[in-house]
C-alpha cells in the first residue's frame, strides 16, 4: 500500500483525506517512479535511482546494458513476477528512450508504454 499520486505526480486527496494505492495499480506506480529516479538523485539515498546519465544518455551507449539496466529495474520491482513482452525504441532526432513492455504481477498484467526518464 502506497499514497497515491495523480497524473502530474502530486499526492492525491479524496474528501480531504490521502488516497491510498494497492494492488497492481500500486505495483505499476511504484514502478514509474522507480524508471524516473535518476541514480544519485534522491538525497535520503544516493545509492538508488537509474543510471541515467552515467551509462544510458551517454555517447556511444552499450544498447545490450541499457537493455540490462531497464530490465534489471523492472523484474526486481517488488510484484512483478516476469516480463512477458519488451521492447526499447530510440528515437535519435529527439533524442528519446521508448520504453515498451508487459508484466506479470500477482494482481494481473501491467502495460507499460512510454518515454522515459
Amino acid at each position: 500500500m502506497d499514497i497515491k499520486l495523480d497524473t502530474n505526480w502530486d499526492i492525491e486527496i479524496a474528501n480531504s483525506d490521502l488516497s491510498l494505492t494497492e494492488g497492481r495499480e500500486g505495483i505499476q506506480q511504484h514502478l514509474s517512479q522507480r524508471l524516473k529516479t535518476f541514480f544519485g538523485e534522491y538525497f535520503l539515498n544516493n545509492k538508488i535511482g537509474v543510471p541515467y546519465l552515467q551509462q544510458i544518455c551517454v555517447k556511444g551507449y552499450n544498447p545490450i546494458v541499457v537493455d540490462s539496466i531497464l530490465k534489471n529495474v523492472v523484474i526486481n520491482t517488488p510484484g512483478i513476477i516476469r516480463i512477458t513482452k519488451w521492447n526499447i525504441l530510440i528515437d535519435r532526432s529527439l533524442r528519446q528512450l521508448y520504453l515498451i513492455f508487459r508484466a506479470s504481477t500477482d494482481d494481473g498484467i501491467i502495460d507499460f508504454e512510454g518515454a522515459i526518464p
